[in-house]
């Protein structure tokens, strides 16, 4: 059994969209969990309070992840919903 890395004590799930995109741009889950603990805050507009937006700029590139917390039957868990990276500023 596959076992998700934990954020703030809940597993991180990608949605199908959000696992296309981290295989487009090569990151995988221990990438996005180290963007969440280590980036900072970002969002060009307004989020739901159950949504987080972090950013972390390495390599000349901004790699940005937004989550969201779910409440499933099996539990609660952050759901990826959007991972991308850019170049350099």
């Amino acid at each position: 059994m596959y076992e998700y890395p934990l954020f703030e004590g809940k597993p991180l799930i990608p949605t199908k969209d959000a696992q296309r995109e981290m295989d487009e741009v090569g990151i995988d889950l221990w990438k996005v969990k180290e963007v969440l603990e280590e980036g900072y805050e970002y969002s060009r507009s307004k989020r739901a309070k159950n949504i987080i937006e972090r950013c972390l700029y390495r390599r000349n590139k901004e790699i940005r992840v937004v989550v969201a917390l779910v409440e499933w039957k099996e539990g609660i868990f952050w759901r990826i919903i959007h991972v991308g990276k850019t170049g350099g500023h």
